[in-house]
């Protein structure tokens, strides 16, 4: 949102004391340096006062107070949190007052509140102020819910906080909405028993106002959102009896903040509850009596509906969710363009409204449009949205939406040109996720794969992973590689995810993969193998082919990927002849037995210790002691070893059968 308060020169008045910063706190070492270091900035600049009340703390967070502000105080805590600030807000001396909180921090630009205290004509108009804030529930950016926290208040006669929980200071008007944030971090927990205990500790008092005032709309909405982080409150029936209560009483009050509120709430109480019918009446009621259109609760609405018909597979209707999607896009140009009434983010913060939520919508629009074969309006959401703020989970869903999208039209450009937009960005978490869908896309769609590859060299689009469609191509037309395929695979860095089509070729053309394999994690060795072995019906013959223990016996690494390819050539043995198949066997025993033994001292090998190993690691051990039992020609021990290695690894079957049969074989 736009701040309404305008400033245009400095003019400030450094021997009077304009603004009161209160706070109080209790073991808050966590956040509190951070939070005090925050309001540096605005405090060199603005005639000011810090007052800190602690109520308890046993931990640093007085120390830590007293490096920024002599004025702390000590007040025993009552179960109040509007007494605990009444106690700060007395031995304040400015013209204004303004609360935060220990886990919220300004800002680092709040050049917007300095100037308005450097004009006499706009802190002397106004009588209070909102300040956006972000409270974070994960900890993760965009992934927030916002209201206009009230913080600033002119201080005159009667001022004073009301409330034991969620309190208040009063609203005079003229009121200003600043647009500098502050950012709240008090909901994100490191475990559900930290969620729990700030419940309970919220529960209490909640409760007591209840009790007291069992009608006040403003009570029941914070007790409505306390007991959804309550164990003991987390039932349905005794939850729905509170939002029942509180929904009764405010649909007689509806003008007012707390009474509209109600409908947000009620959805997203049933919603997530998977009461979905539930959520629907109460949508339908607020859409189809046209409640309030001019109210910024309108987009809420739109967007718990349209989230509603596109997710819930009991409920999906791609048509209305649509058509929700673009009555939630026009309503929040409208609150863009402060063309809806946002008193009542004062009280109540609206989900839909942040970045975050705008930039989800996109996506999921997007995705329904597909369904609903929109396919030019699915580009046309996709376009909007800003690959360089979208986070890493929107991006998942961005790149989902565009795999979907290249599946339906086989429009293969649309992969080409987000290659290239997320190149761009110099990320290369983002880029690695690209890659995946590429390679992903590519390897799964057998015959598209030609077309797929022709269209990414065409598009003129430059990039690595163009350069390995233009080696595939090559090897297509049965060109000789070998160097160029050397030159690609030794020049990539991260094997993450994306170039995992470059081992095979480097396999079929039998290059030289020393450098690769030092560059690869044991994981990524295990997972670059298994795209290719997925990927290519003929991969247990190509890997035969090219794996010789001389190319691989100098390190232990080496040594592993050897033992991985041909553990994956054995998983795809059916495609090979019986002869290929034994040749297979012989050469992947034979590497599995050097590589236990080396990464193993044989002296402390025993079949007791052995079963503490690894699967395929158990397996190579008694494959080990029956090959020695072979040589050895006791025959009882060898069929013994066999059948141990088949009971401790049983995806090696095959292997056993085979050397079995072959024992028979010879017994005939």
């Amino acid at each position: 949102m736009k701040s309404n308060i305008k400033q245009t020169v400095y003019n400030p008045d450094p021997d009077k004391i304009l603004l009161s910063i209160g706070m109080i706190v209790k073991n808050e070492e966590k956040h509190l340096e951070n939070c005090l270091s925050a309001l540096q900035k605005l405090r060199d600049n603005v005639s000011s006062e810090l007052i800190i009340v602690d109520t308890g703390s046993t931990d640093s967070s007085k120390e830590i107070a007293y490096k920024y502000t002599d004025k702390v105080y000590d007040f025993e805590w009552i179960n109040d949190f509007a007494a605990a600030r009444n106690f700060g807000l007395k031995k304040a001396v400015g013209e204004w007052f303004m609360f935060i909180d220990a886990d919220e921090y300004l800002d680092e630009d709040c050049d917007e509140i300095i100037k308005f205290f450097s004009l006499p004509e706009l802190w002397q108009k106004y009588k209070s102020a909102s300040i956006p804030i972000l409270n974070y529930t994960y900890g993760k950016k965009k992934a927030f819910d916002q209201f206009y926290a009230p913080r600033l208040v002119r201080l005159e006669d009667g001022v004073e906080f009301e409330g034991a929980i969620h309190e208040g200071l009063p609203q005079p008007n003229p009121h200003g909405i600043f647009s500098v944030k502050l950012h709240h971090y008090g909901y994100v927990y490191a475990n559900q028993q930290e969620l729990h205990k700030k419940a309970e500790r919220n529960l209490k008092p909640i409760f007591e106002e209840y009790k007291k005032n069992p009608e006040d709309l403003r009570v029941l909405a914070h007790l409505c959102d306390a007991m959804s982080g309550d164990e003991e409150y987390s039932k349905f029936e005794k939850n729905e009896k509170y939002f029942l209560e509180y929904y009764n009483l405010a649909k007689e009050q509806l003008h007012t903040a707390y009474g509209l509120a109600v409908y947000p709430k009620i959805i997203q109480f049933y919603i997530r509850e998977q009461k979905y019918d539930k959520a629907i009446k109460f949508i339908n009621e607020y859409l189809d009596d046209n409640l309030y259109p001019h109210v910024v609760t309108i987009v809420a609405i739109y967007w718990f509906a349209s989230q509603l018909y596109m997710c819930e597979s009991e409920y999906t209707d791609y048509d209305k969710a649509y058509e929700y999607f673009k009555k939630y896009f026009e309503y929040y140009d409208k609150y863009l363009n402060d063309e809806l009434e946002t008193a009542i983010l004062r009280s109540c913060p609206h989900r839909g409204l942040t970045e975050g939520d705008y930039e989800e919508q996109f996506l999921k629009a997007a995705e329904c449009a597909n369904k609903l074969k929109k396919y030019d309006e699915a580009l046309d959401l996709l376009d909007k949205v800003v690959l360089e703020d979208m986070t890493f989970d929107h991006l998942k869903m961005f790149l989902n939406v565009i795999r979907d999208l290249v599946d339906k039209t086989k429009d293969y450009s649309h992969i080409a040109t987000t290659y290239q937009n997320i190149l761009k960005l110099e990320d290369n978490d983002k880029t690695k996720l690209a890659l995946f869908l590429m390679q992903q896309y590519y390897l799964e769609h057998l015959t598209e794969r030609d077309e797929f590859m022709d269209a990414m060299i065409k598009s003129g689009v430059e990039g690595k992973y163009i350069d390995l469609m233009k080696l595939i191509k090559a090897d297509s037309e049965n060109k000789d590689i070998s160097l160029e395929i050397q030159e690609f695979i030794d020049s990539i860095d991260d094997w993450n995810d994306g170039y995992a089509v470059a081992i095979y070729l480097a396999m079929k053309h039998n290059a030289d993969l020393s450098v690769p394999i030092g560059k690869m994690s044991h994981k990524q060795i295990r997972d670059n193998l298994r795209v290719i072995y997925d990927g290519y019906y003929e991969y247990a013959k190509i890997a035969l082919d090219y794996c010789d223990i001389d190319n691989f016996s100098d390190s232990i690494k080496k040594l592993y990927f050897m033992v991985t390819a041909l553990e994956f050539a054995v998983e795809g043995s059916i495609t090979l002849s019986y002869d290929d198949k034994g040749v297979l066997f012989d050469t992947f025993v034979c590497t599995l037995s050097d590589y236990v033994m080396n990464i193993y001292n044989p002296e402390l090998l025993n079949p007791e210790d052995a079963e503490v190993l690894p699967e395929l690691h158990r397996f190579g051990y008694y494959m080990t002691l029956a090959f020695a039992a072979q040589n050895n020609g006791n025959d009882i021990a060898y069929i013994r070893s066999l059948k141990e290695a088949l009971r401790l690894c049983e995806p090696m079957k095959d292997v056993v059968s085979y050397y079995l049969k072959e024992f028979e074989n010879t017994l005939k």
